[in-house]
């Protein structure tokens, strides 16, 4: 442990440094409770990346679909060359953001079966049965008349996992 001598020689008292660690424990746990600043970055870049996802008319979103996305999703973009630096602290949060996301069902009709993450089967957000081109979107499993699953066509599609875990939304 380093000591640091403050004052003058009348007053003089020591300081004893502190691992960064400590300081940002919890004050109940014996730190001084302060915020990892990595960790809350991390935290405010993910938000940014909510943001861009969930609020496509702000400005924000706009002004960076028009110079980094355009014609794409927030989610669907690949980095590419140069951009800001705020974009690509942005871009970088993007894979543990959708490392959370679950898509709701909805009326939603851009939804895809094979990689979107929309069940939850408590291991994973996805479905495991191997890809099938008889349907691609969600929307395309529901009987819109009486706005339930079509029961008939999931079972013929999916594995048993799949099926409880769609029949459970």
């Amino acid at each position: 442990m380093a000591r640091f001598w403050w004052g003058n020689d009348t007053t003089r008292k020591k300081v004893h440094w502190k691992s960064w660690k400590n300081l940002c424990s919890p004050k109940c746990l014996g730190g001084m409770g302060f915020r990892d600043l990595r960790v809350f970055n991390d935290a405010l870049l993910r938000r940014q990346a909510w943001r861009l996802t969930s609020n496509p008319n702000s400005l924000l979103n706009k002004v960076l679909s028009a110079k980094y996305y355009a014609g794409k999703s927030f989610l669907e973009e690949n980095l590419g060359y140069g951009g800001s630096f705020s974009w690509r602290s942005i871009w970088s949060s993007k894979a543990l953001f959708k490392e959370g996301l679950l898509w709701r069902i909805g009326n939603r009709t851009t939804i895809d079966i094979w990689h979107d993450p929309w069940v939850d089967n408590g291991e994973s957000k996805f479905i495991t049965t191997p890809c099938s081109d008889v349907v691609t979107w969600v929307s395309d499993l529901i009987d819109h008349d009486s706005r339930q699953w079509d029961v008939q066509r999931i079972e013929n599609i999916f594995n048993v996992e799949d099926i409880r875990s769609i029949l459970a939304i």
